[in-house]
């Protein structure tokens, strides 16, 4: 029994009961209607109260933030909208302003040639498998487009068609093995015709074959379509001589060519669907 008096325990009951007595001497011998049991509780209970009103005035503050966060969510999501639409109109003023580019570049051509009737249209694929960079155009038959339309950037020639389908169609560039353009070259005017071997169009070059051994074609000539064959339209131009070489099998020359577009680097061009033959 004797432990129990000294124990935590009687230490608590007698604290609490010390503050009950005072608490209840306190009550009576103030001004109240209520109890003096009433007043003790009160006097008790009182700070326990005041300190619940304050948690409850934080936690209402803590919910106002809860609140504005939530305002400043929706602020963040419609200025994100607004960003998205700024970007899909900068976008839209971009491409309008390649194709007034392209438009630009391409009025002396139609100047000098009105009887070119032309399509516009932008890249929307490429062969990244295709070491002769074919690509793939916006526009196809229903817009006029045919097999072996010539495809021109500016008063250059890019390549021909090859493929099409009703809203799109493949262009291999003047690179490419498979394509022959009847040429020549300008300042001699020596004719040949203009393709490519493999390890040329590895290189992004192609050649005008069909030159004499002992032609004047020289390093800087410019080599330009003949319109031979009524397939591409005359004097477009195909590129630049770099070298000429000695053929290793016969008794002819080729000039090998820096076409003079590089088709990886265009975004949009033209296709001429019909032209007059000069």
């Amino acid at each position: 029994m004797s432990n129990f008096f000294k124990g935590t325990t009687f230490k608590v009951l007698t604290v609490a009961a010390v503050i009950l007595i005072a608490a209840t001497v306190f009550a009576a011998v103030s001004d109240s209607a209520s109890s003096p049991l009433t007043r003790a509780v009160s006097v008790i209970t009182s700070p326990f109260e005041k300190a619940a009103s304050y948690l409850s005035s934080k936690a209402d503050s803590f919910t106002g933030g809860f609140v504005s966060a939530d305002s400043y969510r929706k602020r963040v999501e419609e200025l994100e909208a607004q960003v998205a639409q700024y970007r899909a109109e900068l976008v839209d003023y971009e491409n309008v302003k390649k194709q007034l580019e392209s438009y630009e570049q391409f009025l002396d051509v139609r100047e000098k040639n009105p009887d070119y009737q032309w399509v516009y249209c932008t890249v929307i694929g490429r062969d990244s498998a295709d070491i002769f960079n074919s690509f793939t155009l916006s526009k196809g038959s229903s817009d006029g487009i045919k097999v072996n339309d010539a495809v021109i950037y500016s008063d250059y020639l890019i390549g021909v068609v090859t493929e099409v389908n009703p809203t799109s169609c493949v262009v291999r560039t003047v690179t490419d093995p498979s394509v022959n353009i009847a040429a020549y070259e300008v300042r001699t005017g020596e004719m040949g015709y203009v393709s490519s071997s493999a390890e040329q169009s590895v290189g992004g070059r192609c050649a005008l074959w069909g030159l004499d051994k002992n032609t004047s074609v020289s390093k800087g000539g410019i080599v330009c379509t003949s319109g031979t064959g009524g397939i591409f339209p005359k004097d477009l131009i195909i590129g630049t001589v770099e070298n000429v070489e000695q053929s290793k099998t016969d008794i002819s020359a080729n000039a090998v060519l820096e076409p003079a577009a590089d088709s990886k680097d265009i975004s949009g061009c033209f296709v001429i669907t019909s032209f007059g033959v000069k």
